[in-house]
This record gives C-alpha cells, structure tokens and sequence, in this order.
C-alpha cells in the first residue's frame, strides 16, 4: 500500500472514530435544564410595573421585574385604602407588617397621599407677609386647595431666598423617614386636610395601632393655604371643625403633620 493510500486510509479511521465518540460527549455536556424567567425573579408584567423601571427577562420579555432610580423594592402598593399602612419601600397593607419599616398612613387612596407618623408644634412665620403666587383662598373656597406641594416649594422658595423664616414650611420640606428623602414631603392644602379630617376615626386607630400620636380634640393643625398676609387656614380637631382664620395668626404655634405622594 502506497503512502498516499495510507495517510487516506488513516484519516478516514480518525474521522470515523471522532463520529463514533462526539455525540455522546456533546449530549453530555448540553443536557443541562435551563433556567426560566420565574427562577430568575423575573415574575412581574409591565402593567405591575407601572411607575416603575421595568426590566425585563432574557427569555421571555413578557416577563420582568419592577426596578426604581432609588433602588426601591419590586413591590409596590397597588390598591390602597384609607388607614392602610406605607412603608419605607412604598408598599402597603391593611395589617401592619412588623417586619416592615411603617413611614405614614393613607388618607386619600385616589390621589395616593400618606401622613406622616410625626407632628410637631411650628409657628407658620415668624412675620406677617404674603407668599408670591400663593392665592388667598375665602372660607367658601378654601377646600378646593390640593395644591399642597407646590404651595410648599413656593413657601420654601421665597422664604429662603429674602431671609424669612417659615417653620411650618420648613419641617415638613425637611422631613425624611427611611426610603425617602427632604423634598417628598410637604405642608398639605386647605383641602388635603379637610380630607384628613373627615377620616380622623380610620386614621387615629391606624396611628395609635403603631404607637403613633393620633389627632387629638383641640389640637390646631396648620395647612399651606393662606387666606390674607396675616392669617392661614388650619383646623382644630373638635365634633365640628373650626376653620376660624381670625384663630390662625402665622406666629401661632400650630401642629405640622408632613403629607407625601406614593
């Protein structure tokens, strides 16, 4: 046998050889279970997302989960109800959840709004002046204010920039719980605390359930809706409320429940 039919003769073996072997090797070394969308924690729809960041899984992009810029939790308080508890990863239950950090308690479920388990006693100003783009609302009008965070970056701006002092203001702009930082809360409306007040019962067992202060009769609330250069709207927590503004001089000290959007 010549040399050229040998080295013919040898690769043809080889090659038979390397086909008689590779299947089984390769069906080795593929045969792994791969992994799915649900084992990967890719379980939400972009419906359950909305409002969040919404990433989605590699297999399957009908599938995600919800992400947020501050690093938030997937989960998220989808239907919310008055006297519902919000916690620090902006989700929310009718129980409270120990194992969760409780930052406020829902008072308007439509418009996504929580108060704040803290209150404090502040003056409104420490002067008499009228905020600029701030309406002075009448007795009859005065509940059609939900404008509350904007009122509040008014105040803070103004105040801030001439050098006066708006404490009211100011505690509930500062305030910060964990999961949330100064600038999400504010000094709430005129109509914002109507709302407050007319769920004072869900809302006081829903405080006192959480070892918070609840509204008390004769406590003074303020709001961030003026009525003249010298008085503001608040509310006195009695059988009838007051909304009295000859009852609500800016140097008064008055109670400041922080309010924020979900």
């Amino acid at each position: 046998m010549n040399t050229i039919l040998k080295r013919i003769l040898g690769a043809s073996l080889a090659l038979a050889a390397f086909s008689f072997i590779t299947p089984s090797h390769v069906l080795a070394q593929t045969c792994v279970t791969p992994p799915t969308c649900e084992s990967l924690g890719y379980t939400m729809t972009e419906a359950d997302c909305e409002g969040y960041n919404f990433l989605k899984c590699p297999f399957d992009t009908s599938f995600g989960y919800c992400s947020s810029d501050s690093g938030g939790s997937s989960e998220k308080c989808n239907t919310p109800s008055i006297g519902d508890y919000l916690y620090s990863d902006m989700s929310c239950s009718a129980t409270l959840d120990k194992s969760k950090t409780v930052i406020g308690i829902i008072f308007d479920d439509e418009n996504r709004l929580a108060i704040a388990l803290d209150t404090e006693r502040r003056m409104w100003s420490n002067g008499y002046f009228d905020i600029p783009g701030l309406r002075n609302w009448s007795t009859n009008s005065r509940t059609s204010d939900w404008s509350g965070k904007s009122n509040t970056k008014k105040i803070i701006d103004y105040c801030r920039a001439n050098n006066k002092s708006c404490p009211a203001a100011e505690y509930a702009y500062s305030y910060t719980t964990e999961g949330t930082q100064a600038g999400d809360w504010y000094l709430l409306s005129a109509g914002e605390l109507q709302a407050i007040y007319d769920n004072r019962d869900v809302l006081n067992l829903s405080l006192s359930s959480a070892g918070e202060r609840s509204f008390n009769r004769y406590d003074n609330y303020w709001s961030s809706s003026e009525f003249s250069y010298y008085d503001v709207w608040g509310i006195e927590f009695i059988q009838n409320d007051d909304w009295s503004p000859s009852n609500s001089d800016k140097k008064e000290k008055f109670y400041v429940r922080p309010v924020i959007q979900f």
